[in-house]
């Protein structure tokens, strides 16, 4: 009752503010203690991290009246010990720095009290070494609930980089002070980056079933779907395609549509056939019968994945049907591509004459065969392709660097491609020798399957050479804009 209370008046102040007034007059005509200021605010946050968009602009109208009330506040305000947690948690809420660290040198409270307020100054100025020097020592259990919940929350995310395992523990700890607050929501959110990144996929796995079940709606999902399409890949060994649609399955419909493209797309970019098939399937699947085998998106990357098989004729026949108009310009350069590999892979190849095959040295032939191994892709597939546009932000792709020889120079980047590069992306090689004298440039995902194929033999040449310009399709998707 008491925090319905204070939020009502908040919000009262909030529609004065609205009508012209200066925040700080009414936060003084008014009387309120920066503690209740500082309340408000996070229950507006609170709500927000519920999925209540319209809080947002309350958001930052309280962030401004608090200011403006800490900016005013003297030493005598600072006596009361709720007051100056309430400085500590405005500053973790994203508050200003200047206004924390002017605010704690007009107070007198205890060293520790101090020592977060420093740490905290440090951490929003972008010093995080000395933030986690100072921070790392005090126990975010040891203080009280509403401080501790929001110092675990900003020690987790220090110690996430160096200390992982630790950061996983604060993190729950910042959880288990503060449930169901937008501090348990951004705990959880960093938690399933950091669950991937280690590895750990039964943490992933119940990380991402929490934060679906409680915060899908929540304005600051689109981040937790980042690192949800990334460790969904980086743990494909490990995640079942089960426990996926089990955690799918919490989502609405075009949400589970939107995540499964992801996943497809990726998939097809690290060469996880099987997941991206799963993926691509679930997400023209659909619910209730309502499938979206209309989606361009869905039959561009599920015949990506596809495009080198024994199937070329259905993949081609797919592709054809896909209407460009709905594609993002990066996709319809990513549809070019696809096309031109899928031609390349149905053009003859041309045979060597009988005379001509006769006349060889067979010495020659076997001299030649270290050579035609490394064969490598040519200047059109190793020129940059142009940026993918999507709607959804993709991590770049990770890229097996070819070693180069001791006495070969230093390659200089290669500029964007223009269209025409994308559609010659399948346009034979221009200077045979010089790929002679190149490996092969493939991602680290690429197929094991083309160690089954004979670069010898005329059609499984042709193969490999498809391959190698998918994978440049592969790099072109990883290369793609935040």
């Amino acid at each position: 009752m008491r925090g319905k209370t204070v939020i009502g008046h908040a919000v009262g102040l909030l529609l004065l503010a609205a009508a012209g007034s200066p925040a700080a007059a009414f936060v003084q005509d008014e009387g309120l203690q920066p503690y209740q200021l500082v309340r408000s605010l996070q229950l507006i946050q609170d709500r927000i991290a519920g999925g209540d968009h319209a809080a947002l602009p309350m958001q930052a109208k309280l962030l401004e009246m608090t200011d403006a009330r800490l900016r005013a506040a003297d030493a005598e305000d600072f006596e009361d010990p709720k007051n100056f947690r309430a400085l500590l948690v405005y500053g973790m809420s994203g508050g200003n720095p200047v206004t924390v660290e002017a605010a704690a040198s007009r107070a007198t409270t205890d060293p520790q009290s101090l020592a977060i307020a420093k740490g905290i100054v440090a951490y929003l100025n972008g010093r995080p070494a000395a933030a986690i020097e100072i921070l790392k020592p005090i126990d975010p259990m040891s203080v009280p609930p509403d401080l501790g919940a929001f110092l675990a929350l900003v020690k987790g995310s220090l110690l996430a980089t160096d200390e992982p395992a630790a950061a996983l523990i604060v993190l729950d700890q910042a959880r288990l002070l503060s449930p169901g607050t937008l501090v348990e929501e951004a705990a959880l959110r960093r938690s399933v980056g950091i669950a991937a990144a280690q590895g750990d996929a039964a943490r992933f796995a119940l990380a991402s079933t929490q934060y679906v079940a409680g915060y899908l709606y929540s304005p600051y999902a689109s981040q937790f779907a980042d690192s949800f399409v990334s460790g969904v890949i980086q743990l494909h060994m490990s995640i079942s395609q089960d426990k996926l649609a089990d955690i799918t399955s919490m989502m609405d419909a075009e949400r589970e549509k939107v995540i499964y493209l992801r996943i497809a797309r990726r998939a097809a970019i690290d060469g996880l056939t099987d997941l991206s098939a799963f993926a691509s399937a679930r997400a023209e699947q659909g619910r209730n019968g309502n499938g979206n085998q209309d989606d361009p998106r869905a039959v561009l990357y599920s015949s990506l994945s596809t495009v080198t098989s024994a199937t070329i004729d259905d993949v081609r026949a797919r592709l054809g049907k896909i209407d460009r108009g709905k594609l993002s310009e990066g996709d319809r350069a990513l549809l070019d591509a696809a096309q031109a590999v899928a031609g390349e892979v149905v053009a003859p190849v041309p045979a060597a004459g009988k005379d001509e095959i006769e006349a060889a040295d067979p010495a020659r032939i076997n001299a030649a065969k270290p050579a035609a191994e490394a064969e490598s892709v040519s200047k059109a597939d190793a020129e940059a392709l142009p940026l993918v546009e999507g709607a959804m932000p993709e991590q770049p792709a990770v890229v097996a660097p070819a070693k180069p020889a001791a006495d070969a120079p230093a390659a200089a980047p290669a500029p964007p491609a223009s269209p025409a590069t994308v559609q010659s992306a399948a346009a034979p090689p221009a200077a045979a020798q010089a790929q002679a004298e190149m490996p092969p440039v493939l991602p680290a995902s690429a197929p094991a399957s083309n160690s089954d194929l004979d670069p010898h033999d005329p059609t499984d040449a042709a193969m490999l050479n498809a391959r190698r310009q998918l994978d440049q399709i592969d790099q072109m998707l990883g290369a793609a804009p935040k």
